[in-house]
């Protein structure tokens, strides 16, 4: 028995240490500090970029610690979620720590004794009106009437003594705390439902194209997700400033025209500008930049060979290299390097070797000999076709989030704006005595003190 208190008793422990550390405010002040060191990192790394832009920027040692933290996605981490959660379950706690003793005060009624001497000491505003020698209802309706001006509800309370009129408003502006704390919970919730179930990928078209698939970089890959249905791209058009006496060329506008294909039947046809998306089916499809994807052909020839021979790399994919166990990737094509003509910068990725981008020329066939390898590529020629690029995302949460903002707004503009204030007005009966005015206010206390203050004023006017 001894041993069983003993364990409940240890339990109970637990349990208190782990809900006195979740109702902390310093626990929360941590966390909003944690978030916005997050945001900041999120903010300086470019999230989901290509990994080779990661190894030129960082170097291969600094990107595999950064990619073992996932801080290259980090707001679909394990690890952010699990910090919104511990955001949540603190914010839930402190609220229900503290919502009993608020709620209390909300729904407490004044007592029907009316106002009396022993409240006095624990009111905040207390004055005393010399009253009228001859009191009676003349002065009671006089008092309700200047109440009226800056409170409502008055409520009349009787006792032998005299009459106390009790006026309140702004009961529930306590609340607003608690509605600011709700649009953060809902605010939370929106972000986690879009860091679960939406994505942000991407997708190029190129003019009269048609796709069903957009791409999103999971780790090191450009992954296929099927949408189910069809975007063509029917047209595309880049506009520039006329700028007088320069020459180079500075874009204005660049728009793509898209249709949308549902069961082979157009649905939905609309321009595509920036900032300007297009919405169908819970995906938004943004203008997000355009170019020409270069269709390239390299030569790859083994030293002491004289057999050549040649394969196609689409600019941006990486492909294994012929009869070997290395990848090739192709980063970008020229059509002026250093004034020595066309050229490709390319990635050779080989077994437990650091890739490095280099460039070959078309017009220096023998260019990659200082590699000094066992094979020699050489860059034959490109085609170019134009393209738009097209960002898509999917956000589940985004109207949770609008809805927690609106909330937001709402219980900011309560808390702010808005405080409970009462008085009590005790009226003696028959001729002589004092009339006593008390009030109190959780908040604002100097717009409160002027109300109190003009009160008492147009009390002791008619007195």
């Amino acid at each position: 028995m001894k041993k069983s208190n003993e364990a409940n008793e240890k339990e109970s422990g637990f349990s208190t240490i782990f809900y006195d550390l979740f109702r902390s405010l310093k626990l929360t002040i941590f966390l909003l500090i944690l978030l916005a060191i997050l945001s900041i990192i999120g903010t300086l790394i470019a999230q989901n970029a290509n990994p080779l832009e990661y190894i030129q920027r960082y170097g291969i040692g600094l990107y595999e610690v950064l990619n073992f933290f996932n801080l290259f996605d980090m707001y679909h981490s394990w690890w952010f979620s699990t910090i919104l959660l511990l955001l949540m379950v603190n914010l839930v706690t402190c609220s229900l720590h503290r919502f009993p003793g608020v709620w209390r005060q909300v729904s407490h009624q004044p007592s029907t004794d009316g106002l009396e001497d022993s409240m006095l000491k624990a009111l905040p505003y207390v004055e005393k009106v010399r009253a009228p020698s001859q009191a009676g209802a003349k002065l009671e309706e006089d008092v309700r009437s200047n109440l009226k001006k800056w409170f409502r509800n008055t409520r009349r309370m009787e006792t032998e003594s005299g009459v106390t009129l009790y006026s309140e408003k702004g009961r529930f502006s306590r609340l607003g705390v608690y509605i600011t704390h709700s649009s953060l919970l809902i605010i939370l919730i929106g972000g986690i439902l879009g860091s679960l179930f939406g994505f942000r990928g991407h997708v190029q078209i190129l003019e009269g194209e048609t796709v069903n698939q957009v791409f999103l970089r999971i780790k090191d890959q450009e992954v296929p997700k099927p949408i189910n249905f069809s975007v063509r791209c029917d047209d595309f058009n880049v506009t520039y400033y006329d700028l007088p006496g320069r020459k180079e060329k500075h874009v204005k506008e660049y728009t793509s025209l898209i249709t949308i294909l549902d069961n082979g039947k157009e649905v939905l046809k609309e321009s595509v500008r920036v900032n300007h998306p297009l919405h169908y089916k819970g995906l938004a499809f943004y203008q997000s930049n355009y170019g020409a994807i270069h269709d390239i052909t390299l030569g790859i020839q083994w030293v002491g060979k004289k057999e050549k021979a040649v394969f196609k790399v689409i600019e941006g994919a990486t492909v294994p290299v012929p009869n070997t166990n290395n990848f090739i990737r192709v980063l970008k094509a020229e059509h002026e390097v250093h004034n020595f003509g066309e050229g490709v910068q390319v990635v050779l990725f080989k077994p437990n070797q650091e890739p490095r981008p280099f460039w070959l020329l078309k017009a220096f066939p023998k260019f990659d000999e200082q590699r000094k390898d066992e094979f020699i590529l050489t860059f034959e020629g490109f085609t170019e076709k134009e393209y738009t690029g097209l960002s898509v995302t999917k956000d589940p949460g985004v109207w949770v989030v609008w809805i927690g903002c609106g909330l937001m707004i709402f219980g900011l503009i309560v808390s702010f704006f808005f405080s409970h204030q009462r008085v009590w007005v005790r009226i003696p009966k028959g001729s002589g005595g004092e009339i006593v005015l008390a009030g109190s206010v959780n908040k604002n206390r100097v717009g409160f003190e002027k109300s109190f203050g003009q009160l008492v004023e147009r009390v002791r006017k008619k007195s």
